[in-house]
């Protein structure tokens, strides 16, 4: 998570800034155009939009995996009994089988002990080996891996070590990785101190390392743009290695910026071209850092905008729509994770921030103390995700980009499932009808739609007619059937609404 105010640095001005400049030259001017897969415009976007979108059967070599969606929570939240013990894994399963990461502020704000001792007057929460054996049965009724982060702003290579091989022991094959602190590039010894960083990084990954062989390390968990020079500094020395010590490149992604902060954000800034192209351009950063030590980039804390979120943005049925274009985007710019950052607390609750924006959280205290959870309308977005499948994301040509965002995959048995997102708002503007170039013949397809009474409601929200129980459970969601007949299809896409559109080949014997 973000960190309050006073935590960040003069930059985030200068972020705010760009965007609202990206903002504006999308919205009156031209841009010049991006790589056709992601279909940005070379006009003006005041003019008639053109509304045919062409997929093309060569992929763009990304893929969506199981391991694409997956959510983040504080480090604190293990000392709660209620993290492991209520509905959450449920809600997990519904949604697949992916990773689960424990870190963020608080894994720099918590101690940890294995030995009953006095907690620091600096910790918010003591996180013990019962905490670890709770969470390695969360785990398992999950399915789900855990990457968790240990302390390193107040510097303990030995206690991290200690807590590193204790989680080992706890989650045995569900541990995918232990990270290394948290967005360190805002710890004042670090911002400009790279050298420094990865020598105290190298000191940690050397005592963890002893104590817990084989366990793979995570860093540098970046809080990233618009500077990226930390990561790149890290990315320098790792490669000089004759290994690098880390399995996967972390760092997150925050589109906007909210209240707690200092933004204004709207919900017309959070589908807006603004806000989408700084996604793509953080995620084209991470995966080419990555790129360089030929591990994966995962951006494993991610959500609509930082420091906790804005209330009627984050929490409303816009977040769904946001989540489900900014997961396709970042996977489809090759980043293996897109990690939703969120809280099992009382929703709007003042602890450890107002956290408007969540998959999950509880409607009252009472549910908090029992772990009963209730899904949000960012989970909508989740769910949408998972019924995609894994596939080859296609390339695509899309010049209404800006008002429509448009996604294509191959699967394995060959139908192609195309992600259509109309994120003008139904309160002003009508369906926007598409001619697809499908770049091969289909026979036929069915369709589902994520839909809801208004792009600010928090209630009626349906994915395919369908709801989320209370227990956690998202029942088969109905699809509507219809005739290809051919390599091109027009459809009218309701604004305010994402349709996902599964094709079969003339040929299939599907």
């Amino acid at each position: 998570m973000r960190r309050p105010a006073g935590f960040i640095r003069a930059s985030r001005g200068v972020r705010l800034s760009v965007l609202s400049c990206v903002s504006a030259l999308v919205l009156g001017a031209v841009i010049a155009p991006l790589a056709s897969a992601g279909g940005t415009p070379g006009r003006t976007i005041g003019q008639s939009p053109a509304e045919v979108v062409t997929i093309g059967q060569s992929t763009t070599g990304s893929s969506l995996t199981d391991s694409s969606l997956g959510v983040s929570y504080e480090a604190s939240d293990l000392a709660l009994p209620s993290f492991t013990s209520g509905n959450l894994a449920t809600y997990l399963r519904t949604l697949g089988r992916s990773v689960i990461r424990i870190g963020a502020n608080f894994s720099d704000e918590t101690f940890w002990t294995s030995r009953g001792e006095k907690a620091p007057s600096w910790s918010i929460a003591t996180i013990t080996p019962a905490d670890l054996d709770a969470l390695g049965r969360l785990a398992r009724a999950s399915g789900w891996k855990v990457i968790l982060g240990v302390n390193l702003k107040h510097n303990d290579p030995s206690r991290a070590a200690d807590e590193a091989a204790h989680a080992s022991r706890s989650l045995g094959p569900y541990l995918q990785a232990i990270e290394i602190g948290n967005e360190p590039d805002y710890f004042p010894q670090y911002s400009h101190n790279y050298q420094q960083y990865f020598k105290d990084f190298e000191t940690y990954a050397a005592a963890i390392k002893k104590a817990a062989p084989g366990v793979a390390l995570e860093g540098t968990d970046a809080a990233g743009a618009p500077d990226w020079a930390f990561q790149s500094n890290f990315v320098a020395n790792e490669s000089r290695l004759a290994r690098p010590d880390i399995a996967e490149l972390t760092s997150h992604e925050y589109p906007l910026v909210s209240g707690t902060c200092g933004g204004h954000p709207t919900v017309a800034e959070l589908l807006g071209p603004g806000a989408h192209l700084s996604e793509r351009q953080i995620a084209e950063q991470a995966a080419a850092q990555a790129a360089r030590l030929h591990v994966p980039a995962v951006v494993d804390e991610s959500n609509s905008a930082a420091c906790g979120g804005q209330d009627g943005v984050s929490n409303v049925f816009a977040s769904a729509l946001w989540v489900l274009d900014d997961e396709l985007t970042i996977a489809r710019e090759g980043v293996a994770g897109d990690y939703l950052h969120g809280t099992v607390v009382q929703c709007g609750s003042a602890k450890p921030l107002y956290m408007y924006y969540t998959p999950l959280c509880a409607p009252t205290a009472a549910d908090a103390a029992a772990g009963r959870l209730a899904a949000q309308p960012e989970y909508y977005g989740l769910a949408a995700v998972h019924l995609i499948g894994t596939g080859d994301f296609l390339q695509v040509d899309n010049p209404a980009w800006a008002t429509m965002r448009a996604f294509a995959l191959r699967h394995t048995d060959g139908t192609m499932t195309v992600a259509l997102i109309n994120v003008q708002d139904p309160a002003h503007s009508g369906p926007t009808t598409l001619r697809l170039g499908l770049g091969a013949s289909f026979a036929a397809g069915r369709k589902v739609e994520l839909t809801a009474g208004s792009l600010s409601a928090t209630t009626g929200i349906t994915l395919g007619g369908q709801t989320v129980s209370a227990d956690g459970h998202l029942a088969l969601p109905r699809s509507t059937p219809f005739q290809v007949g051919g390599n091109t299809l027009t459809i009218s896409v309701p604004a305010g609404t994402a349709e996902i559109l599964t094709l079969t080949p003339t040929h299939s014997t599907r």
